[in-house]
């Protein structure tokens, strides 16, 4: 028979015609027993171990130089160092993880036609769905969301669940048959003796396709207060990279847009306490690039407070990710500097085009940065007292030399905390937030940045649901004011 078969989205008809592809029922299973007293064993234990596929196939060649060419394009096919994904033409529906193990064997029929096998194991020990079951109406009542799972495969599914926040929100408690877990605290007030956060802009692509396009128009060009002095004499745009509005510097040596910090709902201007989100690009087209970015804030006098630079200033790869706070005598330091390489890929670069989510949040004379996947915190006795007025994002070119071909914003929001007028506190998830937990790689984040240490001590470490239909309950704070939108997510799995 002929069949179709992938391996890591490679068609291998281009290289053998598979005779066989033997998929035995299950795994393997290791039963460990001891003596009974009497009769027979006890079960101690038993494991279900990995899969192997054995595929059988032909391979033939116009010439003894063809066919030994062909066998070391296919050695390439498989020299893989993890499990990639493999499909089979009659399982449709379904993929596997897997990678060749032990020699490929084969027969020489002929020196143009040889006839081989070879094994592939299957670690995890499943097939996986092509596509996720899906979740999204479930079942309220107070503080409690009821799902009605349905796991159409044979072993335990890990679901992802993406929580998107109408209110503030401090907990979140999941209990399905096979466990549960926890995020926040279920003790967390919402309005005792702490205020209200409020969110004073957004313009995040998650509130609508187009919110950066709100911000390019609500802000005041070429006015930003920085930590030096700048070249304000530039232009900027929306360049639409990737198939989203991002704001670019068009032309001139530097140009910046400020947002005035609106004043909260006590009528109140400028901030103390205060969280500022973004989503930055930063990747040069080539290593001879120069060019710079700032996410600053300046206060109610018209001096700079604190902010970060990314900065590339050589002939190479390396760009500086700086931290920087008022000295408090007109001038600034720098609080932590740190390097990476402004190329495409993750291992490399955080401010790629995939990701580039980066946080501040001030608590007065206390400021904590976040710097690829991990919080900085510092006491800043300089602007202590001082209040935030604008915030401002300055794109800029370096002695006329070619500039960073992505140097872009995609999205800011601004969050107010300890608002006057309302005991309310701002609460860990705040209105407009995304939890996303991830069962299947133990991860946690909000916003995109890791939140891992949100889970409370003593939690089931993560959650799996049983084969076949299944209730998920999912829990919020008993004073949450709007119940989340939530949508559960898994590949169903199948021995």
């Amino acid at each position: 028979m002929t069949e179709i078969m992938t391996f890591n989205g490679v068609e291998m008809s281009q290289y053998f015609r598979i005779t066989d592809i033997i998929r035995p029922i299950g795994n393997k299973r290791t039963v460990s027993t001891d003596t009974s007293p009497f009769l027979g064993v006890n079960i101690q234990e038993i494991k279900i171990g990995a899969k192997e596929h054995k595929i059988k196939f032909d391979i033939k060649g116009k010439s003894e130089i063809e066919i030994e060419q062909l066998k070391h394009d296919l050695a390439g096919v498989f020299n893989v160092d993890k499990p990639v994904k493999i499909t089979y033409a009659d399982e449709p529906d379904k993929y596997y993880l897997g990678l060749p193990v032990d020699d490929i064997s084969h027969d020489n029929i002929t020196r143009w036609f040889q006839r081989s096998e070879i094994t592939i194991l299957i670690p995890d020990g499943v097939a996986h769905s092509v596509t996720d079951a899906r979740f999204e109406e479930p079942t309220w009542n107070g503080n409690k969301m009821t799902f009605k799972i349905n796991n159409e495969g044979n072993v335990d599914a890990y679901p992802i669940i993406t929580i998107k926040h109408n209110s503030e929100n401090g907990y979140v408690g999941l209990v399905s048959q096979n466990g549960a877990f926890e995020l926040g605290s279920k003790e967390e007030a919402d309005s005792e003796e702490y205020k209200k956060s409020e969110i004073l802009f957004d313009y995040t692509s998650n509130t609508g396709p187009t919110r950066i396009l709100n911000g390019f128009e609500e802000g005041k060009f070429n006015e930003a207060i920085s930590n030096v002095q700048e070249v304000l004499d530039g232009q900027l745009e929306i360049d639409n990279a990737w198939g989203r509005p991002h704001i670019h510097l068009k032309n001139g040596t530097s140009a910046s847009i400020t947002w005035d910090i609106p004043a909260d709902s006590a009528g109140e201007a400028g901030a103390l306490y205060e969280y500022i989100w973004w989503r930055q690009i930063f990747w040069a087209g080539h290593q001879s690039q120069y060019g710079f970015m700032k996410v600053v804030v300046s206060d109610e006098n018209g001096q700079f407070l604190y902010g970060t630079e990314t900065f590339k200033r050589s002939n190479s790869l390396t760009t500086e990710y700086n931290f920087m706070v008022s000295d408090g005598k007109g001038g600034y330091r720098f609080l932590d500097r740190y390097t990476f390489w402004c190329t495409h890929l993750d291992s490399q670069n955080p401010f790629n085009e995939p990701r580039g989510w980066s946080d501040i949040y001030r608590k007065d004379g206390w400021i904590q940065f976040f710097w690829n996947g991990q919080y900085k915190e510092y006491n800043i006795p300089e602007i202590k007292g001082k209040k935030s007025a604008k915030v401002s994002v300055i794109f800029g070119s370096v002695g006329g030399k070619p500039g960073v071909t992505h140097v872009y914003l995609d999205d800011i929001v601004y969050r107010k905390d300890f608002v006057t007028g309302t005991r309310d506190i701002p609460n860990r998830y705040a209105m407009g937030s995304t939890v996303v937990i991830d069962n299947e790689t133990n991860t946690v984040t909000k916003d995109g940045l890791n939140k891992n240490s949100d889970i409370v001590q003593g939690s089931h470490h993560f959650l799996s649901v049983p084969p076949g239909e299944s209730e998920l309950d999912i829990y919020f704070s008993s004073w949450i004011k709007k119940m989340p939108t939530v949508k559960v997510e898994f590949e169903n799995r199948s021995l």
